[in-house]
């Protein structure tokens, strides 16, 4: 696996689109079960999810997925944003091995030689967390993932879901898994649960663990990862005999709070990408961060802790 080109990798590893990345996934992942005083914080900073991904904690079992409510479509678009400032990106850097992000063509076999799954790892004070990677890197997790992939491939099955919850589907009952499933040891990782410890030193490109928001979007599988998730919405249309534009539900859906998004560009991306010292992306993506970072701050003054990072979810379409 050859490692993007060091603009790519610079620009994911800005503290401004890591800050958005855990933000866009922490506020809409944890929105049901915060308290009203929480969810005020997050409301002055402009990080209200429209559709909310999870639904409140039970009694029992998981937190439920929100399949109905379009979230699933604000995960597609966002992730489809960022592939296409990073696509353009590419086409000027004109590197002939990543000509444009190109996902996985199929969820790789364990014995595949190219994308070969880092061996399980214990996750330092979490036995629960060690247990659940040996489990998502087992070979009968892939055979899961496997028999799920060809249901969300099928033109039969996706002709009868519409396109908010294929996407609802793909994030919580594959995606998540790949991410944890891809992931390798790191020689610490940025504290799970926390108050949003966001220290500087996570900050490196060194640091692209996938099983971080904070770090994911570093690491090249992700682009291999979303490129396949992204391949879904292109077989969803084929299925139904849609052309052109993609018939969104929302005009666009979310992908963060006003002035982070701009119909078809991730702003953040888009800055991040382009900025050089003294340029006008380098200041607006300076107050995009400076914003994120009170957001951050107050946060943590309010005690709201970070929701678990990519919770796998089992079941069928």
């Amino acid at each position: 696996m050859n490692a993007f080109p060091k603009p790519v990798i610079d620009a994911m590893a800005d503290r401004a689109m890591r800050l958005h990345h855990m933000l866009w996934h922490t506020t809409r992942d944890s929105w049901a079960d915060l308290t009203p005083e929480e969810k005020e914080v997050f409301s002055h900073h402009g990080w209200v999810p429209p559709r909310p991904s999870l639904g409140p904690t039970p009694a029992t079992g998981p937190r439920p997925v929100e399949f109905d409510n379009g979230s699933g479509e604000d995960f597609l678009y966002m992730h489809r944003e960022m592939i296409a400032e990073v696509n353009a990106i590419l086409a000027e850097v004109g590197d002939p091995q990543h000509p444009h992000v190109q996902g996985w063509v199929t969820i790789p076999a364990p014995d595949d030689p190219e994308y070969p799954v880092p061996p399980a790892y214990e996750l330092p004070g979490s036995p629960g967390g060690t247990q659940s990677l040996l489990n998502v890197k087992s070979q009968a997790e892939y055979d899961r993932i496997h028999a799920l992939e060809t249901q969300v491939t099928d033109p039969a099955v996706l002709r009868q879901v519409t396109l908010g919850r294929l996407g609802a589907f793909v994030e919580f009952y594959i995606h998540n898994a790949l991410h944890m499933r891809w992931s390798a040891q790191m020689p610490e990782y940025r504290p799970d649960g926390d108050e949003f410890n966001v220290d500087p030193q996570w900050d490196d490109s060194a640091y692209n663990w996938l099983g971080d928001t904070y770090s994911s979007h570093v690491h090249p599988l992700f682009w291999k990862l979303h490129g396949w998730v992204d391949a879904r919405i292109d077989d969803w249309m084929a299925a139904n005999d849609l052309q052109g534009q993609v018939p969104w539900s929302f005009d666009p859906p979310w992908s963060g709070p006003e002035g982070h998004h701009d119909h078809g560009r991730h702003a953040v991306a888009h800055l991040a990408l382009r900025a050089v010292p003294g340029s006008t992306e380098a200041d607006a993506l300076q107050s995009r961060l400076s914003a994120m970072e009170a957001t951050v701050e107050d946060l943590k003054r309010a005690g709201v802790r970070e929701p678990a990072r990519f919770p796998i979810h089992y079941g069928e379409l």
